[in-house]
């Protein structure tokens, strides 16, 4: 369990990244595994061999030179050979073995000891090694000094640069296809993301990229068509049943004027009305929906335009906020919706205070707070529910008196990608409408 969570902490999060350790990973453990199994068995087998060719060299060197031949003979031997060759008489050997605990030497050593030059010293240097031998006299010791390069082969550098190289190679070609891979899933969630958010209207998601990914983008193209098409037959229902009211509340209005005037008709009247606001205030709303587009706005200018058709010497408005912030939305139908918010809190207060911000994820937050009486705790959370009645439960601008005010803001805030929630106000004691809403980057 704690390994699973240290994974989860350690891997990131995004696809792409995912994929390209999916990609980096089995090549850097096959080089490891090819480098170590591979290479170090054929690096060893290569020097055991050079050490025993370097052994009979060596001893071929010190037979000839316990013979005595002339100084002529040594030189040219030197010379075919590449090696330095040195007789220092009157010298024992002071130390026998191997001067350094590593393979090439190891193998080195055993490689004369193979040869029966059991009398010998190794000692290493930067680009050389020097071997001292006992000569057969006993009083004389060969020096002989050998490249250090002999005891390796250029092939392996070789092959290790073109493994190298190739992997570099090959992990930059898949990079490039991932990233091809990886651009469709970001447009298909930038799709589902404007559609959950309202900014689809103008935007068209063509599916692309691999099967499975073109099989999902057209899924969800599918399911933005259905969805559409369920939506527009639901407002247009609704919105002929408000039609289709109209003719007999109207010809109920018309009997009611007739009759005479008492507190019962009075009272039909009344209730006819406000069911012929219900009928228009629907109507309206469905003629206006999706019939706008997305414009951009300075928040602080539209909330100055838009309160000063409510604030008056009875009721006050207060606006605080960064006034260089930019709003994307569709004008008129938010404006009915903060009016409605406004009208609502114009009824049962006397003062209102708006406050905007916006944070580093483009969230913008606007705040309205009155002093009014507040909502009743057992309507905050049905508040927004259609025909809800009570305590600042109905609005008082453009939907008067229809118990839709606050259910048409919800719908429209929530089509720009917003949330509204309700509760009050500990500072003032009256109600507090917070709306959020997230800024598209493309708008």
């Amino acid at each position: 369990m704690a390994i699973s969570s240290f994974f989860k902490k350690v891997l990131p999060k995004s696809i792409f990244p995912r994929f390209f350790i999916i990609l980096i990973a089995p090549v850097i453990i096959s080089q490891l595994i090819f480098g170590a199994v591979f290479f170090g068995k054929y690096m060893e087998s290569v020097m055991r061999v050079t050490a025993q060719q370097i052994a009979g060299e060596i001893w071929a060197v010190t037979s000839i030179l316990d013979l005595g031949y002339p100084d002529k003979y040594v030189d040219e031997m030197q010379k075919n050979m590449e090696l330095t060759i040195s007789i220092l008489k009157d010298t024992s050997l002071r130390k026998s073995g191997i001067a350094k605990n590593s393979k090439v030497y190891r193998l080195l050593r055993n490689a004369c000891r193979n040869k029966d030059i059991r009398t010998h010293y190794i000692m290493p240097f930067d680009s050389k090694i020097l071997i001292y031998v006992e000569a057969k006299n006993k009083k004389n010791l060969y020096k002989i000094l050998i490249p250090r390069k002999m005891m390796y082969t250029r092939i392996i550098p070789i092959v290790l640069g073109w493994g190298v190289s190739s992997s570099i190679i090959l992990l930059i070609i898949a990079f490039l296809f991932l990233k091809n891979q990886i651009r469709p899933i970001k447009k298909l969630t930038e799709a589902v993301e404007r559609f959950g958010s309202g900014y689809d209207s103008n935007y068209s998601f063509k599916p692309e990229g691999a099967k499975e990914i073109r099989l999902a983008g057209k899924a969800f193209c599918d399911m933005q068509m259905n969805f559409r098409k369920l939506m527009n037959t639901k407002i247009r229902t609704l919105a002929g049943i408000s039609h289709d009211l109209k003719t007999p509340l109207t010809k109920m209005k018309l009997q009611l004027a007739m009759m005479p005037k008492t507190p019962e008709i009075d009272f039909l009247k009344k209730d006819v009305d406000d069911m012929v606001k219900i009928t228009e205030s629907f109507t309206m709303h469905a003629a206006r929906r999706n019939k706008e587009i997305f414009i951009h706005r300075n928040l602080r200018n539209f909330l100055d335009n838009l309160v000063a058709d409510y604030a008056n010497k009875d009721f006050k408005i207060n606006i605080t906020g960064d006034r260089s912030i930019e709003i994307c939305m569709r004008y008129t139908s938010l404006k009915r919706a903060f009016g409605n918010i406004i009208g609502n809190a114009k009824k049962f207060s006397s003062e209102l205070n708006i406050r905007f911000s916006q944070d580093q994820k483009r969230e913008i937050e606007i705040i309205f707070e009155d002093n009014g009486p507040g909502i009743q705790a057992e309507l905050i959370d049905d508040i927004f529910s259609p025909f809800v009645s009570g305590n600042q439960a109905k609005t008082h601008g453009e939907d008067a008196g229809t118990g839709l005010g606050l259910s048409i803001a919800r719908d429209i805030i929530t089509e720009h990608g917003g949330e509204i929630s309700a509760d009050n106000s500990e500072e003032t004691g009256g109600a507090r409408f917070r709306v959020t809403i997230q800024q598209d980057s493309e708008h």
